[in-house]
């Protein structure tokens, strides 16, 4: 098996899972062409970034496996940025790049937005971070509160997966109860509680019905007393597990749109219908919300109309720097208040003055009118990506400035759906766009930014263009 690839597909299927995308061609063969280029692709990126290559080669004597952020790996390995400016990176090599995911899209402005800049330049002389309150961060739980429809109440973390501990923790202490819920294929941070079942193998996952958790990461203790998986868009099963479960339940936590199933949206009903499971058994509903509150003034929630108990933010309400959220019910996030038995929450670098400036500048500009503008980029990005895959086993997906390829004919409804995708010739095309000037993920998820030009867009177009004729 290549790296890269996933075992095949074993396992119980759906019709509707499997359903072809009307007029594509479902042959396995269409992606080997691509795949078969991989060593000249390679070798290209190789000859482009020799100074990225010593400084990895540097890198791999300083940590182990020579990264210390491993969602940013590649292969063969990274380059390495120097700088960057609104829609661009600058690599060690001289490389002017055009990102098209924002570290993780939590910079909807671009990089070193000038009005960011300002008031990051503004705030440094006066201290970085003090074992005291500041005004700011008053300032922006209430720019959260007010745009959230959950946020009652808000407190900060350092970052998004430390949030969703704390969301967790606050939802066992609230309910008396232990276990808490998450999805098969989604990724809530690197922390044991939900580090399971993120990108499991067909053969670990055990029924569609009934997900086994699966260990995303070693060190792991085992999952019984603690975590339960449950089936994304399936409600009739997800269904039958809480109300099995409802006695030790003490919160599901979801996305709304998730990243790691290539932005598959909820069926209609389904975030619906969860809300109404919750409040008939007493469950904390936990919206994580960390990559997809960009999408909306109000967040996924406001858009879908779905309100959950406790939101989990991050990302772009930091402006750039780390940070972390949780907004709430009031009555819920009281247990952080509470004397014997709160739930204790600290952290040296929490609510920092420069994160908190940042996050202000941020979304004090990120208006509704600003939001549309950036989704109205998203949306046209997907329609002609979509026009240039027509009748081709390839599918995009996306809601509002953000969007994937996905290298699959079949519908994506959930994880399982994703594991049909050839994930070989994903990498293969974003290491081909990265050598045309093009940054994606390695399994082409992007997004736009407001400094991203059309004339930017119209470059990745024409690069994607380019790599579905060379592969045929």
């Amino acid at each position: 098996m290549k790296l890269g690839q996933r075992p095949a597909v074993q396992g119980p299927w759906s019709d509707a899972m499997n359903a072809p995308l009307p007029g594509a061609r479902i042959s396995a063969s269409y992606y080997a062409p691509l795949v078969a280029q991989a060593d000249a692709i390679e070798a290209r990126y190789r000859a482009q970034t020799t100074a990225s290559a010593r400084l990895a080669e540097q890198a791999r004597g300083v940590f182990p496996g020579g990264s210390t952020r491993q969602g940013v790996f590649r292969r063969p390995y990274p380059f390495y940025v120097t700088e960057a400016s609104g829609s661009h990176l600058v690599d060690a090599d001289g490389r002017r790049i055009v990102d098209f995911w924002f570290n993780a899209a939590a910079l909807p402005l671009g990089h070193a937005d000038p009005d960011v800049v300002a008031a990051l330049a503004a705030q440094l002389p006066k201290g970085t971070a003090y074992f005291a309150p500041t005004a700011l961060e008053i300032a922006l739980g209430q720019e959260i509160c007010g745009r959230v429809p959950s946020g009652e109440r808000v407190f900060f973390a350092n970052t998004g997966g430390e949030a969703v501990m704390m969301a967790l923790r606050v939802a066992r202490r609230f309910t008396g109860r232990p276990l808490v819920a998450k999805f098969e294929g989604s990724f809530h941070g690197s922390h044991d509680d939900v580090l399971w079942s993120v990108s499991p193998a067909a053969a670990d996952c055990g029924r569609a019905d009934s997900p086994t958790p699966a260990p995303g990461s070693g060190g792991l203790l085992s999952a019984s007393g603690r975590t339960i998986v449950l089936p994304f868009n399936d409600l009739t099963a997800t269904r039958e597990i809480v109300q099995r479960e409802a006695g030790q339940l003490a919160a599901i936590i979801v996305e709304p749109v998730s990243n790691r199933m290539g932005f598959v949206l909820p069926r209609p009903g389904f975030l619906e219908s969860l809300r109404a499971l919750c409040d008939e058994h007493g469950i904390v509903l936990i919206f994580d919300e960390v990559l997809c509150f960009r999408v909306s003034y109000r967040g996924m929630q406001g858009m879908l109309g779905v309100t959950p108990d406790l939101t989990v933010l991050g990302k772009i309400i930091g402006g750039g720097l780390p940070v972390g959220a949780v907004a709430g019910k009031e009555a819920i996030l009281a247990v952080l208040a509470e004397g014997d038995g709160r739930v204790y929450h600290t952290g040296t670098f929490a609510a920092n003055p420069m994160t908190m400036t940042a996050g202000l500048a941020t979304l004090r500009m990120l208006k509704p009118e600003v939001i549309e503008s950036l989704n109205g980029k998203g949306a046209r990005v997907r329609d002609e990506l979509r026009r240039l895959c027509s009748g081709l086993p390839l599918q995009v997906t996306g809601v509002g400035s953000l969007f994937k390829v996905s290298a699959t004919g079949n519908e994506l409804v959930n994880y399982r759906s994703t594991l049909q995708t050839d994930v070989t010739w994903q990498e293969t095309a974003s290491l081909a766009l990265l050598n045309e000037g093009c940054l994606l993920t390695t399994q082409l998820h992007g997004c736009v930014a407001m400094s991203t030009s059309d004339q930017q867009i119209d470059l990745l177009l024409a690069a994607f263009d380019h790599l579905l004729h060379s592969a045929r």
